[in-house]
């Protein structure tokens, strides 16, 4: 035996075991040599499949591989199965990559599977090849068995996993059920209070969820703030132990965890110094550590002793509350907004709180705030529907009432929708027109006989939102007090309709024209007294003048000056008489035609034209209706328009300013005629209208009165007098058909 460094002889028989060489001289030793290699070969073998028996699949390639490394005198030895490769150093190179590390590879393969790899410059005699091939075969053989004991191995383990599925998966179906039960109990509940006792009993019993104790806090939105309601537990061991033997001797009773939390949840009461003292705890959310997450955030919150000492000072008031130093924290969620917050711990058991645990939380906490969502909804409808019913009868009450008053009036009452059909016809209403309500209810008020232009203005009134009073009204032979008022919303103020307010004034009108014809013999007894004096003055005038006349009979030019003022005299008096006819006349009949109100007032303008000219007085004119057209007795309404001219060009004097203004308001023409003359005094306005007041040196004082003669008695108008500023303002209105008073 030589070391591989020694030259072997010529003509002996050699063979290389590991870093020796064998050399024998003669053909006996030369097979014996042969027999010692193969008896290696095998042994080498049998020792590797010992090996494989105590060791892993690794460990067996590593050492298995370095001992061939040894054995062939080779750089580095290398395993390569489908999926994994192994080295005699612990590399794990593929086969190209072997390659490109060694220029010079042996390899040996077995069924395109198992590749033994030698890398060396020297090749593989007969018995290497032979121990290459050995060494495959048993490689596939304890690939076999690897893949036996590891699948073996795996089944344990999913065997293990399956049970610890099943037992976790045990525990859901048990937690669900009882979700589900207490669930069912809690849709149940439709108070407030039942539902909160409810909620507790579920977290405390043991046939529920089995937490020691548990604190329910209710939301306080206007301070931010949540406010415990009610608390179940016990404040030390003792206590606690009481309450679970309690519930469970409650539970017996009943024969299902629903009929359990229902009826217990009516009657249960178990007071303790834990709830005793959370009695109208607060605990403001905003900023907290705590409960602004599960409040805010909707997040459930599981506390522990290392979390308290991060939070510090800041969980220090429910540190002190619960005196707990783990414990669970979850919302009570409704389906828009959080409505509370509950607190479970098992300070008495020290029962860790699990995942699971968190998880049925996370579901009980949803379903408890529907539940409460629904109580607190339920209460709130409840208290709503007895407000509805008070409100109902209120309202009946109300209705009767009105009703009452309305079939009790003494004026008609009409009431239409937007659209002009009839809402509301009174008692008075059947009585005065004869129509029954339910003949005229929903038909348009305008398409009744007789009631078209009440109609039309109740439309109007309509469009332009403002009232309108129609007075004396003739309908048929009655006269009416008609008013229209816009009928609003009392909250939206929309415009809905109109309400039509109908007084029969027949009596009133009768009695009002009996009272003008004795005022105007009451005026004409006083006003006999004034004519005398008024026909006295230019009567001694002329007859002073007549006697002059015959003293200077022969003088012409004296007698033609006694003429003229005696002529003048006679013109004043003729129209002393003339204004004074006017006015006593009891009734004149009046021509009505249909004309252009501006035209009017232009003519009556081009009569003073001159005057005004001469006494260098500014005139104005203006109008919102370029074609205001009315039906009136044009020459009436042309005196009255002469008169007002007249009194306005006298006030204003010399360097004045007169400006007429014409409108269209309604179913009234108003024409103003304003004067820049002095304002009249407050005592003297109605005066002004009254025969024989003037306040001028000369005139009879009938101007004025003869002007609200032919507005208010003969057209149905009105005439007053305003100060306005710089001067006075005389204002009449007339229908635009005749014999109807319109005003606002």
């Amino acid at each position: 035996m030589m070391k591989d460094s020694t030259e072997v002889p010529e003509g002996v028989y050699s063979c290389k075991i590991g870093h020796f060489t064998i050399v024998a001289h003669d053909p006996s030793s030369a097979l014996m040599v042969k027999l010692f290699r193969k008896l290696s070969t095998y042994r080498t073998l049998f020792s590797f499949f010992k090996l494989a028996c105590r060791l892993s699949k690794e460990e067996f390639f590593r050492r298995s591989l370095r001992t061939v490394e040894r054995l062939f005198c080779a750089d580095e030895v290398f395993f390569i199965d489908t999926h994994t490769s192994f080295s005699s150093r612990g590399e794990s190179l593929s086969l190209d990559e072997i390659k490109r590390k060694y220029p010079k590879i042996h390899i040996r393969e077995l069924k395109n599977r198992l590749y033994l790899v030698v890398a060396r410059e020297r090749e593989l005699d007969e018995e290497e090849d032979l121990f290459c091939r050995k060494f495959l075969e048993l490689a596939e053989s304890l690939n076999e068995r690897w893949h036996f004991k590891e699948d073996i191995h795996r089944m344990k383990e999913a065997l293990k996993e399956h049970s610890r599925l099943v037992e976790i998966q045990k525990e859901h179906i048990k937690r669900m059920r009882i979700i589900y039960y207490v669930s069912q109990a809690m849709r149940s509940v439709y108070d407030p209070n039942n539902l909160y006792r409810v909620i507790l009993l579920s977290l405390v019993s043991e046939r529920a969820f089995n937490f020691d104790r548990a604190v329910l806090l209710k939301k306080n939105d206007a301070t931010n703030s949540l406010e415990v309601v009610s608390a179940l537990g016990g404040e030390t061991r003792q206590e606690h132990e009481e309450l679970k033997r309690y519930l469970r001797r409650r539970t017996l009773r009943y024969t299902d965890l629903v009929q359990f939390l229902r009826e217990e949840a009516l009657t249960f009461s178990f007071e303790t110094s834990f709830s005793e003292r959370l009695k109208r705890r607060r605990f403001y959310y905003r900023g907290h550590p705590i409960f602004e997450r599960v409040v805010l955030r909707k997040s459930t919150v599981r506390v522990s002793r290392d979390i308290l000492r991060k939070m510090g000072y800041e969980a220090e008031d429910v540190l002190e509350a619960l005196r707990s130093e783990s414990f669970v924290v979850f919302p009570l969620l409704g389906r828009w907004d959080t409505l509370g917050a509950v607190v479970v711990d098992n300070k008495f058991s020290e029962r860790p709180i699990t995942d699971l645990d968190l998880d049925v939380l996370k579901l009980f906490s949803e379903s408890a705030g529907l539940a409460l969502e629904n109580a607190i909804n339920y209460e709130d409808l409840k208290r709503k529907t007895l407000d509805l019913q008070r409100q109902n009868e209120l309202v009946e009450k109300l209705k009767n009432f009105s009703e009452s008053i309305l079939e009790s009036l003494e004026a008609a009452i009409i009431t239409l929708d937007r659209d002009g059909r009839i809402t509301e016809w009174n008692k008075k209403s059947e009585v005065l027109f004869g129509y029954r309500k339910e003949q005229v209810l929903g038909k348009r008020l305008k398409n009744l006989p007789g009631f078209e232009e009440i109609g039309a203005i109740a439309e109007s009134v309509m469009e332009e939102h403002e009232p309108v009073f129609l007075n004396f009204y003739k309908f048929q032979e009655k006269y009416f007090n008609v008013r229209f008022s816009p009928l609003r919303n009392t909250k939206t103020q929309l415009l809905e309709g109109v309400i039509i307010t109908i007084d029969d004034v027949t009596e009133l009108y009768r009695y009002e024209e009996e009272r003008k014809k004795k005022e105007r013999l009451s005026i004409l007894g006083e006003m006999t007294a004034r004519v005398a004096h008024e026909i006295r003055n230019p009567i001694t005038i002329i007859g002073g003048f007549v006697k002059r006349m015959r003293k200077h009979i022969d003088d012409p030019e004296t007698l033609k000056k006694y003429v003229d003022i005696i002529t003048g005299e006679l013109s004043r008096l003729e129209g002393i008489v003339r204004e004074i006819l006017e006015y006593s006349k009891e009734e004149q009949i009046l021509e009505f035609s249909e004309f252009n109100l501006n035209e009017l007032i232009k003519e009556v303008y081009v009569l003073f034209e001159e005057k005004l000219r001469e006494m260098n007085i500014d005139f104005f004119f203006e109008t919102d209706n370029e074609d205001l057209r009315v039906k009136a007795d044009r020459s009436r309404i042309k005196q009255v328009l002469i008169n007002l001219v007249q009194n306005a060009i006298e006030a204003t004097g010399e360097n004045g300013k007169i400006k007429i203004k014409s409108e269209d308001v309604y179913n009234v023409a108003r024409v103003s005629v304003w004067n820049s003359g002095p304002p009249i005094p407050e005592e003297l306005k109605e005066k002004i209208f009254s025969p024989f007041f003037t306040t001028k040196t000369q005139g009879t004082g009938l101007g004025l009165p003869i002007c609200r003669k032919i507005v208010e008695d003969e057209h149905g108008g009105k005439i007053w007098v305003e100060n306005t500023e710089g001067g006075v303002m005389f204002i009449f209105e007339i229908p635009k058909t005749p014999g109807k008073e319109v005003r606002e």
